[in-house]
């Protein structure tokens, strides 16, 4: 049972444990709005692994793509 379950984990590239006992909640703080949980789902893991991968110039563009998303919609809120 073990060996499956780690070539399951290799696979889906997680921890061992998270299928075993499950994917503890990763809390994040949104400024300004106060302490607002929020949670990480196998999409997001995935696309941080693959921001990690990326070389120093190309997570600079990665960044800036999602700061002028987020302020594109921040501004639409203001209207």
């Amino acid at each position: 049972m073990q060996d499956k379950l780690r070539v399951l984990a290799d696979w889906l590239q997680v921890n061992p444990d998270v299928l075993r006992f499950g994917r503890p909640t990763v809390s994040l703080v949104e400024e300004g709005l106060g302490a607002e949980v929020r949670t990480l789902n196998l999409q997001d893991h995935e696309m941080l692994n693959r921001y990690l991968q990326l070389p120093p110039d190309s997570r600079k563009t990665a960044r800036d793509v999602i700061t002028a998303l987020w302020t594109a919609i921040q501004d639409r809120s203001l209207l």
